[in-house]
Protein backbone atom coordinates (compact mmCIF):
# COMPACT_ATOMS: atom_id res chain seq x y z
CA UNK A 1 0.00 0.00 0.00
CA UNK A 2 1.79 3.14 -1.17
CA UNK A 3 -0.37 6.13 -1.59
CA UNK A 4 -0.73 8.53 1.33
CA UNK A 5 -4.58 8.78 1.15
CA UNK A 6 -4.43 4.16 1.42
CA UNK A 7 -1.82 4.89 4.37
CA UNK A 8 -4.28 7.21 6.60
CA UNK A 9 -6.85 4.82 5.49
CA UNK A 10 -5.33 2.41 7.96
CA UNK A 11 -6.46 5.10 11.03
CA UNK A 12 -9.62 3.50 10.66
CA UNK A 13 -9.42 -0.46 11.31
CA UNK A 14 -8.22 0.02 14.97
CA UNK A 15 -8.44 -3.29 15.79
CA UNK A 16 -6.51 -4.37 12.85
CA UNK A 17 -3.47 -2.41 14.54
CA UNK A 18 -4.14 -3.03 18.04
CA UNK A 19 -1.14 -5.72 17.76
CA UNK A 20 1.10 -3.08 16.92
CA UNK A 21 0.30 -0.69 19.09
CA UNK A 22 0.52 -3.22 21.58
CA UNK A 23 4.02 -3.93 20.45
CA UNK A 24 5.23 -0.56 20.54
CA UNK A 25 3.72 0.14 24.11
CA UNK A 26 6.21 -2.18 24.97
CA UNK A 27 8.83 -1.33 23.92
CA UNK A 28 8.84 2.56 24.50
CA UNK A 29 6.40 2.37 27.98
CA UNK A 30 9.97 3.68 29.37
CA UNK A 31 9.81 6.74 27.67
CA UNK A 32 6.71 8.04 28.56
CA UNK A 33 7.41 9.54 31.36
CA UNK A 34 9.48 12.81 32.12
CA UNK A 35 13.02 11.51 33.48
CA UNK A 36 14.49 12.85 36.88
CA UNK A 37 18.05 15.00 35.41
CA UNK A 38 21.23 13.68 36.52
CA UNK A 39 21.74 16.99 37.56
CA UNK A 40 20.06 18.69 40.85
CA UNK A 41 17.13 20.68 40.10
CA UNK A 42 18.71 24.35 39.29
CA UNK A 43 16.95 27.48 38.19
CA UNK A 44 18.35 31.02 36.03
CA UNK A 45 16.95 34.46 36.00
CA UNK A 46 15.97 35.37 32.35
CA UNK A 47 14.69 39.36 32.99
CA UNK A 48 12.30 39.60 35.83
CA UNK A 49 11.40 35.23 35.35
CA UNK A 50 12.89 32.87 37.53
CA UNK A 51 13.33 29.51 35.22
CA UNK A 52 13.66 26.51 36.39
CA UNK A 53 14.97 23.33 34.85
CA UNK A 54 12.51 20.75 35.24
CA UNK A 55 9.36 18.91 33.41
CA UNK A 56 6.78 21.06 34.95
CA UNK A 57 4.95 23.51 31.99
CA UNK A 58 3.86 26.67 33.15
CA UNK A 59 0.28 27.12 33.01
CA UNK A 60 0.79 31.19 32.50
CA UNK A 61 3.44 33.95 33.27
CA UNK A 62 3.29 35.54 36.62
CA UNK A 63 3.96 38.43 34.31
CA UNK A 64 4.38 39.71 31.00
CA UNK A 65 4.12 43.74 31.16
CA UNK A 66 7.23 43.78 28.45
CA UNK A 67 8.70 41.77 25.46
CA UNK A 68 11.61 41.03 27.74
CA UNK A 69 9.66 38.87 30.15
CA UNK A 70 7.36 37.36 27.50
CA UNK A 71 10.69 36.10 25.49
CA UNK A 72 11.71 34.69 28.53
CA UNK A 73 8.38 33.15 29.39
CA UNK A 74 8.85 31.09 25.93
CA UNK A 75 12.12 29.71 26.84
CA UNK A 76 10.54 28.24 30.08
CA UNK A 77 8.12 27.06 27.92
CA UNK A 78 10.70 25.32 25.54
CA UNK A 79 13.02 23.94 28.29
CA UNK A 80 9.95 21.81 30.20
CA UNK A 81 8.56 20.48 27.04
CA UNK A 82 11.58 19.30 25.85
CA UNK A 83 12.70 17.80 29.23
CA UNK A 84 13.62 14.36 28.42
CA UNK A 85 11.76 11.40 28.89
CA UNK A 86 14.17 8.52 28.91
CA UNK A 87 14.92 7.25 32.55
CA UNK A 88 18.36 8.91 33.40
CA UNK A 89 19.05 10.95 30.62
CA UNK A 90 20.31 14.94 31.49
CA UNK A 91 18.65 17.49 29.47
CA UNK A 92 19.52 17.78 25.78
CA UNK A 93 22.09 14.61 25.95
CA UNK A 94 22.85 14.71 21.78
CA UNK A 95 23.04 10.73 22.41
CA UNK A 96 19.48 10.68 23.80
CA UNK A 97 17.18 9.43 20.63
CA UNK A 98 14.25 8.82 23.10
CA UNK A 99 11.54 11.19 22.87
CA UNK A 100 11.07 14.80 24.77
CA UNK A 101 8.02 15.38 26.44
CA UNK A 102 6.22 17.05 23.81
CA UNK A 103 6.77 14.18 21.34
CA UNK A 104 4.50 11.74 23.69
CA UNK A 105 1.70 14.17 23.28
CA UNK A 106 -1.11 12.77 20.45
CA UNK A 107 -0.65 13.83 17.40
CA UNK A 108 -3.61 15.70 15.50
CA UNK A 109 -4.12 13.39 12.58
CA UNK A 110 -4.80 11.16 15.99
CA UNK A 111 -6.83 13.61 17.66
CA UNK A 112 -8.67 14.20 14.54
CA UNK A 113 -9.38 10.95 12.37
CA UNK A 114 -10.78 11.53 9.47
CA UNK A 115 -14.15 9.67 9.65
CA UNK A 116 -14.98 11.41 12.74
CA UNK A 117 -14.34 8.27 14.62
CA UNK A 118 -12.95 8.60 18.86
CA UNK A 119 -9.60 9.25 19.15
CA UNK A 120 -7.19 6.41 20.83
CA UNK A 121 -6.62 6.70 24.40
CA UNK A 122 -3.87 9.28 25.79
CA UNK A 123 -0.98 7.83 26.00
CA UNK A 124 -1.38 4.94 23.64
CA UNK A 125 0.67 4.58 20.43
CA UNK A 126 1.81 7.38 19.22
CA UNK A 127 3.15 5.91 15.87
CA UNK A 128 -0.63 5.27 14.06
CA UNK A 129 -1.84 4.52 11.80
CA UNK A 130 1.28 1.77 11.32
CA UNK A 131 0.18 -1.62 10.19
CA UNK A 132 1.99 -5.06 9.98
CA UNK A 133 0.66 -4.55 6.88
CA UNK A 134 2.69 -1.58 5.45
CA UNK A 135 5.34 -1.75 8.16
CA UNK A 136 6.65 -5.54 9.23
CA UNK A 137 7.30 -5.71 12.82
CA UNK A 138 10.61 -4.93 12.53
CA UNK A 139 13.14 -4.72 15.60
CA UNK A 140 14.02 -1.09 14.55
CA UNK A 141 10.01 -0.24 15.11
CA UNK A 142 10.87 -0.15 18.92
CA UNK A 143 12.99 2.70 18.83
CA UNK A 144 10.89 4.71 16.05
CA UNK A 145 9.49 7.93 18.11
CA UNK A 146 7.22 9.22 15.11
CA UNK A 147 5.40 9.08 11.58
CA UNK A 148 6.03 11.75 9.27
CA UNK A 149 4.16 12.40 6.41
CA UNK A 150 3.49 16.02 5.71
CA UNK A 151 6.27 17.44 3.47
CA UNK A 152 4.05 20.83 3.87
CA UNK A 153 1.22 22.40 5.87
CA UNK A 154 -1.02 21.10 2.82
CA UNK A 155 -1.10 18.14 1.15
CA UNK A 156 0.63 16.73 -2.08
CA UNK A 157 -2.00 18.35 -4.52
CA UNK A 158 -1.73 22.27 -3.17
CA UNK A 159 -5.31 21.99 -0.88
CA UNK A 160 -5.22 23.04 2.51
CA UNK A 161 -4.01 20.03 4.71
CA UNK A 162 -4.30 21.82 8.64
CA UNK A 163 -7.01 24.41 7.77
CA UNK A 164 -10.54 24.74 6.04
CA UNK A 165 -8.82 28.39 5.89
CA UNK A 166 -5.26 28.80 6.11
CA UNK A 167 -4.96 32.81 4.59
CA UNK A 168 -1.44 31.79 3.44
CA UNK A 169 -0.70 29.80 6.81
CA UNK A 170 2.35 28.45 4.47
CA UNK A 171 2.08 30.63 0.96
CA UNK A 172 1.79 29.80 -1.77
CA UNK A 173 -1.87 28.90 -0.72
CA UNK A 174 -2.33 26.82 -3.33
CA UNK A 175 1.07 25.82 -4.61
CA UNK A 176 4.22 23.81 -3.92
CA UNK A 177 5.18 24.75 -0.77
CA UNK A 178 7.47 22.25 0.44
CA UNK A 179 11.56 23.40 1.98
CA UNK A 180 14.58 21.56 0.70
CA UNK A 181 17.47 21.66 3.02
CA UNK A 182 20.77 21.49 1.62
CA UNK A 183 21.30 17.85 2.05
CA UNK A 184 18.79 16.83 -0.53
CA UNK A 185 15.90 16.39 1.14
CA UNK A 186 12.54 17.76 2.15
CA UNK A 187 11.43 18.64 5.78
CA UNK A 188 9.30 17.28 7.68
CA UNK A 189 6.41 18.42 9.47
CA UNK A 190 4.24 17.54 12.35
CA UNK A 191 1.45 18.92 14.78
CA UNK A 192 1.00 17.79 18.65
CA UNK A 193 -1.12 18.30 21.03
CA UNK A 194 -1.11 18.06 24.95
CA UNK A 195 -3.52 16.18 27.19
CA UNK A 196 -5.28 20.07 28.02
CA UNK A 197 -6.71 19.63 24.53
CA UNK A 198 -6.78 16.00 24.40
CA UNK A 199 -9.72 16.02 27.28
CA UNK A 200 -11.14 19.05 25.85
CA UNK A 201 -11.51 17.38 22.50
CA UNK A 202 -12.64 14.50 23.98
CA UNK A 203 -15.08 15.72 26.39
CA UNK A 204 -16.74 17.64 23.48
CA UNK A 205 -17.15 15.30 20.78
CA UNK A 206 -14.85 18.02 19.03
CA UNK A 207 -13.17 15.09 16.78
CA UNK A 208 -16.51 14.63 15.04
CA UNK A 209 -16.81 17.92 13.14
CA UNK A 210 -21.01 17.59 13.30
CA UNK A 211 -20.18 17.57 17.01
CA UNK A 212 -18.62 21.41 16.56
CA UNK A 213 -21.25 22.52 14.57
CA UNK A 214 -23.96 21.70 16.83
CA UNK A 215 -22.38 23.33 19.27
CA UNK A 216 -22.00 27.06 17.47
CA UNK A 217 -26.06 26.15 16.88
CA UNK A 218 -26.84 26.12 20.43
CA UNK A 219 -24.42 29.18 21.03
CA UNK A 220 -21.44 27.49 22.39
CA UNK A 221 -18.48 28.76 21.27
CA UNK A 222 -15.24 26.96 20.45
CA UNK A 223 -12.88 27.74 23.31
CA UNK A 224 -10.01 25.80 24.57
CA UNK A 225 -9.13 25.80 28.16
CA UNK A 226 -6.58 28.07 29.67
CA UNK A 227 -3.80 27.46 31.98
CA UNK A 228 -2.72 29.70 34.97
CA UNK A 229 -0.36 30.44 37.38
CA UNK A 230 1.60 29.48 39.56
CA UNK A 231 -0.45 25.49 40.53
CA UNK A 232 -3.57 26.59 37.96
CA UNK A 233 -3.68 23.83 35.00
CA UNK A 234 -1.29 23.95 32.19
CA UNK A 235 -4.04 24.93 29.73
CA UNK A 236 -3.93 24.23 25.85
CA UNK A 237 -0.98 23.50 23.88
CA UNK A 238 -0.35 23.36 20.75
CA UNK A 239 3.24 22.39 19.01
CA UNK A 240 4.28 22.82 15.14
CA UNK A 241 7.63 21.51 14.64
CA UNK A 242 9.97 20.87 11.61
CA UNK A 243 12.49 18.25 11.18
CA UNK A 244 15.31 17.34 8.91
CA UNK A 245 16.54 14.28 7.54
CA UNK A 246 19.92 13.25 8.32
CA UNK A 247 21.72 11.43 5.58
CA UNK A 248 25.18 11.46 7.57
CA UNK A 249 24.25 9.75 11.02
CA UNK A 250 27.97 9.87 11.72
CA UNK A 251 28.97 13.39 11.18
CA UNK A 252 29.62 14.88 14.67
CA UNK A 253 27.85 18.21 13.76
CA UNK A 254 24.27 16.51 14.52
CA UNK A 255 25.80 16.37 18.21
CA UNK A 256 24.18 19.69 18.68
CA UNK A 257 20.69 18.94 17.30
CA UNK A 258 17.38 17.04 18.88
CA UNK A 259 17.62 13.86 16.99
CA UNK A 260 14.91 11.35 16.74
CA UNK A 261 14.68 7.99 15.03
CA UNK A 262 11.36 8.28 12.61
CA UNK A 263 9.45 6.44 9.89
CA UNK A 264 8.47 8.66 7.19
CA UNK A 265 6.31 8.26 4.09
CA UNK A 266 9.00 9.02 1.31
CA UNK A 267 7.25 11.39 -1.53
CA UNK A 268 8.57 10.13 -4.36
CA UNK A 269 9.04 6.44 -3.77
CA UNK A 270 5.21 6.57 -1.80
CA UNK A 271 7.04 4.17 0.71
CA UNK A 272 7.70 3.56 4.30
CA UNK A 273 11.15 3.90 5.31
CA UNK A 274 13.34 4.73 8.47
CA UNK A 275 15.35 7.59 8.94
CA UNK A 276 16.69 9.83 11.30
CA UNK A 277 15.73 13.30 11.87
CA UNK A 278 16.78 16.41 13.26
CA UNK A 279 14.82 19.28 14.63
CA UNK A 280 15.45 22.59 12.97
CA UNK A 281 12.10 24.22 14.03
CA UNK A 282 9.63 24.77 16.80
CA UNK A 283 6.19 26.94 17.12
CA UNK A 284 4.66 26.78 20.89
CA UNK A 285 1.39 27.65 21.11
CA UNK A 286 -0.40 28.20 24.77
CA UNK A 287 -3.87 29.48 25.98
CA UNK A 288 -3.46 31.06 29.47
CA UNK A 289 -5.45 32.89 31.26
CA UNK A 290 -3.44 36.15 31.13
CA UNK A 291 -3.29 35.76 27.51
CA UNK A 292 -6.40 34.06 26.15
CA UNK A 293 -5.49 35.18 22.84
CA UNK A 294 -2.76 32.60 23.04
CA UNK A 295 1.30 33.05 23.82
CA UNK A 296 2.83 32.03 19.98
CA UNK A 297 6.90 31.33 20.87
CA UNK A 298 8.83 30.16 17.98
CA UNK A 299 12.47 28.54 18.05
CA UNK A 300 15.55 27.76 15.23
CA UNK A 301 18.29 25.73 15.63
CA UNK A 302 21.17 28.16 15.15
CA UNK A 303 22.55 26.54 11.40
CA UNK A 304 19.52 27.19 10.04
CA UNK A 305 19.33 30.69 7.75
CA UNK A 306 21.46 33.96 7.94
CA UNK A 307 20.25 36.91 9.08
CA UNK A 308 20.19 38.73 6.01
CA UNK A 309 22.52 37.97 2.65
CA UNK A 310 24.44 35.72 5.00
CA UNK A 311 27.70 37.64 2.97
CA UNK A 312 31.10 36.19 4.60
CA UNK A 313 29.13 34.00 6.68
CA UNK A 314 31.28 30.88 7.30
CA UNK A 315 28.74 28.92 8.93
CA UNK A 316 27.35 26.06 6.63
CA UNK A 317 23.36 26.89 6.71
CA UNK A 318 20.56 24.24 6.53
CA UNK A 319 18.84 26.59 4.32
CA UNK A 320 21.33 28.64 2.50
CA UNK A 321 24.47 28.36 0.48
CA UNK A 322 26.37 31.44 -0.52
CA UNK A 323 27.50 29.34 -3.32
CA UNK A 324 24.04 28.52 -4.68
CA UNK A 325 23.71 27.30 -7.95
CA UNK A 326 20.06 26.62 -10.16
CA UNK A 327 18.95 23.63 -10.51
CA UNK A 328 16.52 22.03 -13.49
CA UNK A 329 14.41 19.24 -13.01
CA UNK A 330 11.41 18.09 -14.95
CA UNK A 331 7.75 17.31 -13.36
CA UNK A 332 6.57 14.02 -13.50
CA UNK A 333 3.74 13.93 -16.40
CA UNK A 334 5.36 17.19 -18.05
CA UNK A 335 7.78 18.15 -21.01
CA UNK A 336 8.69 21.40 -20.06
CA UNK A 337 11.35 21.57 -17.65
CA UNK A 338 11.39 24.39 -14.39
CA UNK A 339 14.26 25.64 -12.38
CA UNK A 340 14.66 26.32 -8.86
CA UNK A 341 16.25 29.63 -8.43
CA UNK A 342 18.86 31.30 -6.12
CA UNK A 343 16.24 33.90 -4.95
CA UNK A 344 15.83 33.52 -1.38
CA UNK A 345 12.46 32.58 -0.38
CA UNK A 346 10.53 31.68 -3.79
CA UNK A 347 8.51 28.75 -2.96
CA UNK A 348 9.67 25.57 -5.18
CA UNK A 349 8.02 25.53 -8.71
CA UNK A 350 7.18 21.70 -8.78
CA UNK A 351 5.13 19.05 -6.15
CA UNK A 352 6.70 16.07 -4.42
CA UNK A 353 4.89 13.29 -5.91
CA UNK A 354 5.03 9.72 -6.06
CA UNK A 355 7.53 9.04 -9.65
CA UNK A 356 8.61 12.44 -9.59
CA UNK A 357 11.64 14.49 -8.96
CA UNK A 358 13.11 14.52 -5.33
CA UNK A 359 13.32 17.12 -3.51
CA UNK A 360 16.48 20.59 -4.22
CA UNK A 361 17.74 22.65 -1.49
CA UNK A 362 15.79 25.56 -1.29
CA UNK A 363 17.36 29.39 -0.61
CA UNK A 364 15.95 30.36 2.33
CA UNK A 365 17.19 33.93 4.50
CA UNK A 366 15.73 35.48 7.69
CA UNK A 367 13.68 38.62 6.01
CA UNK A 368 13.13 40.26 9.86
CA UNK A 369 16.58 39.84 12.25
CA UNK A 370 16.06 38.44 15.51
CA UNK A 371 15.45 41.83 17.50
CA UNK A 372 17.60 42.75 20.59
CA UNK A 373 15.14 41.23 23.21
CA UNK A 374 14.82 37.86 21.94
CA UNK A 375 18.05 38.01 21.21
CA UNK A 376 19.12 39.26 24.94
CA UNK A 377 17.10 36.09 25.91
CA UNK A 378 18.88 33.71 23.93
CA UNK A 379 22.35 34.92 25.45
CA UNK A 380 21.22 34.72 28.92
CA UNK A 381 19.33 31.15 28.42
CA UNK A 382 22.17 29.70 26.15
CA UNK A 383 24.38 30.18 28.73
CA UNK A 384 22.62 29.11 31.67
CA UNK A 385 21.88 25.51 29.32
CA UNK A 386 25.72 25.20 28.79
CA UNK A 387 26.57 25.92 32.32
CA UNK A 388 24.18 23.39 33.69
CA UNK A 389 24.25 20.83 30.96
CA UNK A 390 27.72 20.67 29.49
CA UNK A 391 27.13 19.72 25.98
CA UNK A 392 23.30 20.09 25.65
CA UNK A 393 21.81 20.20 22.22
CA UNK A 394 19.30 22.93 23.50
CA UNK A 395 22.31 25.49 23.72
CA UNK A 396 22.21 25.16 20.21
CA UNK A 397 18.67 26.67 19.62
CA UNK A 398 17.44 30.31 19.65
CA UNK A 399 14.16 32.17 20.35
CA UNK A 400 13.29 33.81 16.89
CA UNK A 401 10.58 36.03 19.24
CA UNK A 402 7.15 35.18 21.36
CA UNK A 403 3.81 37.13 20.38
CA UNK A 404 1.66 37.98 22.77
CA UNK A 405 -0.59 40.91 23.93
CA UNK A 406 -0.43 44.00 26.01
CA UNK A 407 -4.31 43.81 25.79
CA UNK A 408 -5.99 40.39 25.16
CA UNK A 409 -9.64 40.09 23.72
CA UNK A 410 -12.02 38.41 26.32
CA UNK A 411 -12.69 35.21 25.28
CA UNK A 412 -16.63 34.82 23.05
CA UNK A 413 -19.44 34.33 24.99
CA UNK A 414 -21.23 33.44 21.89
CA UNK A 415 -19.95 32.12 18.58
CA UNK A 416 -17.67 34.64 16.48
CA UNK A 417 -16.93 34.41 13.20
CA UNK A 418 -13.46 34.81 11.70
CA UNK A 419 -11.15 36.67 11.73
CA UNK A 420 -10.77 37.04 15.35
CA UNK A 421 -10.34 40.23 16.94
CA UNK A 422 -7.22 41.26 18.00
CA UNK A 423 -5.58 44.36 20.02
CA UNK A 424 -2.56 45.16 21.67
CA UNK A 425 -0.24 42.26 19.57
CA UNK A 426 3.31 42.79 20.51
CA UNK A 427 5.83 42.90 19.06
CA UNK A 428 4.48 44.81 16.20
CA UNK A 429 7.10 43.65 13.62
CA UNK A 430 6.32 40.15 11.13
CA UNK A 431 7.46 37.24 13.05
CA UNK A 432 7.77 34.40 10.94
CA UNK A 433 10.32 30.72 11.40
CA UNK A 434 12.34 30.39 8.00
CA UNK A 435 11.28 26.51 8.73
CA UNK A 436 7.70 26.76 9.15
CA UNK A 437 6.46 30.07 7.41
CA UNK A 438 9.44 30.07 4.89
CA UNK A 439 7.09 32.03 2.12
CA UNK A 440 5.24 33.94 4.06
CA UNK A 441 7.91 35.56 6.08
CA UNK A 442 5.79 39.66 6.12
CA UNK A 443 3.06 38.40 8.43
CA UNK A 444 2.75 36.98 11.79
CA UNK A 445 0.96 33.72 13.35
CA UNK A 446 -1.62 35.50 15.09
CA UNK A 447 -2.09 37.20 11.35
CA UNK A 448 -3.29 33.70 10.12
CA UNK A 449 -4.74 32.20 12.82
CA UNK A 450 -7.16 34.29 13.56
CA UNK A 451 -8.76 32.94 10.59
CA UNK A 452 -9.01 29.45 11.87
CA UNK A 453 -12.44 28.13 12.13
CA UNK A 454 -14.41 25.05 12.85
CA UNK A 455 -14.44 21.84 10.03
CA UNK A 456 -16.48 21.86 7.21
CA UNK A 457 -19.88 19.16 7.19
CA UNK A 458 -22.88 18.55 4.94
CA UNK A 459 -24.56 21.44 6.84
CA UNK A 460 -22.21 23.88 6.30
CA UNK A 461 -19.86 23.19 3.94
CA UNK A 462 -17.85 26.83 4.09
CA UNK A 463 -18.05 27.66 7.80
CA UNK A 464 -17.08 30.45 8.86
CA UNK A 465 -17.42 29.76 12.87
CA UNK A 466 -14.22 31.10 14.72
CA UNK A 467 -12.21 27.93 16.35
CA UNK A 468 -10.19 29.59 18.94
CA UNK A 469 -7.17 30.04 16.42
CA UNK A 470 -6.98 26.52 15.69
CA UNK A 471 -6.05 25.05 12.21
CA UNK A 472 -6.11 21.54 13.79
CA UNK A 473 -9.30 21.03 14.94
CA UNK A 474 -10.81 22.26 11.56
CA UNK A 475 -9.47 18.75 10.17
CA UNK A 476 -12.04 17.03 12.61
CA UNK A 477 -13.75 14.50 9.89
CA UNK A 478 -17.76 12.85 10.79
CA UNK A 479 -19.24 10.05 10.44
CA UNK A 480 -19.95 8.75 6.57
CA UNK A 481 -18.16 11.40 5.25
CA UNK A 482 -16.61 9.33 1.93
CA UNK A 483 -19.84 8.37 1.35
CA UNK A 484 -21.87 11.94 2.00
CA UNK A 485 -18.81 13.31 -0.42
CA UNK A 486 -19.34 10.92 -3.45
CA UNK A 487 -23.29 11.15 -2.94
CA UNK A 488 -23.06 15.05 -3.34
CA UNK A 489 -20.56 14.32 -6.51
Amino acid sequence: MSSFKQIISLRRPWAAAAILALFIALASAALHKPAASRTAPLSCQCSALTIPFDSIVPGDSPLFGSQPNADCFGWWEFISLNWPTTPGAGFGDSTDLGPVQWETFITAEELYPPDGAAPPPWGGSNLLPLSANVLKLDKRLGTVTKLLSATSKFNATGTQRFGPQSDQEAAPEFGPNWLGAQNGTNIWYEIRENQDIYNFVVKNKYYNANNQLAAIKKGKPIVFPMGSYPNGPTGAIELKAAWMEITDTGNPKWNRYKRSNAAVVDPVTGAYRFTQVALVGLHILHKTESQPTWVWATFEHIDNVPDGSGAGDTVAYNFYNPNCQPVTVTPKDSSSPVTVTCTPNTSPPYYLTKGGPAPVPIQITRLTPIDNNAQAANSTMQAAIAAAYPGSVWQNYQLVNVIWSSDPADNPRRPDTVPIYLSGMQPTIPVANATLESYAQTTTCTGCHQYASIAPTLQDTTPNWAADFSFAIGTAGYPGKTTAKKKKQ
